[in-house]
This record gives structure tokens, C-alpha cells and sequence, in this order.
């Protein structure tokens, strides 16, 4: 009964750090798309279309180094979830 009720909240924890990556992962990328909008509303006239190119090739980069430890939190508990289902 104890180990039944373990595995649950370990499951429930798994789920729950799953869901708190993919809502930190969006809203990662909400923001970077908000800056390049901000960047072109406030430079109308500066801000050609290669800079925005440019920009958002930035903003890429800054999202794939903030995510990896989201990614790396995903992937590990849906492998400790497919292991563990094997398992039962």
C-alpha cells in the first residue's frame, strides 16, 4: 500500500514538473516574440527587415539556453514514466 501510494505522488511530481516546463518553455518564447514587436515598434524606421532577422536569430539562441534545463526536466520524467510503467 505504502509503495502504491509513493509511486502515485512520484507520478503526480513527474506530471507536475512536466507541466510547470512546457508552461515555462511558452512563456519563454511569448516573450522573445514580444521584444522583437516591442524592438520594431520602437525603431520604426531603423529596424529594417534583416535586422529583425537578426533579431530573431538572437531571441532563438536566448530561448534554446533558458529551455534546455525545461527540456532536459521533460525528457527525464517521461523516461522515469515509461520505466516505471513497465515495471507495474
Amino acid at each position: 500500500m505504502k509503495v502504491l501510494i509513493m509511486r502515485r505522488i512520484s507520478h503526480l511530481l513527474i506530471l507536475l514538473a512536466t507541466a510547470i516546463s512546457v508552461i515555462a518553455v511558452s512563456a519563454v518564447c511569448w516573450h522573445s516574440v514580444e521584444e522583437i514587436h516591442y524592438l520594431k515598434t520602437f525603431y520604426p524606421r531603423q529596424f529594417t527587415v534583416e535586422e529583425a532577422f537578426y533579431a530573431s536569430g538572437v531571441e532563438f539562441f536566448k530561448v534554446l539556453i533558458i529551455t534546455v534545463p525545461f527540456l532536459f526536466a521533460l525528457a527525464a520524467g517521461s523516461i522515469l514514466l515509461r520505466h516505471w510503467k513497465r515495471k507495474e
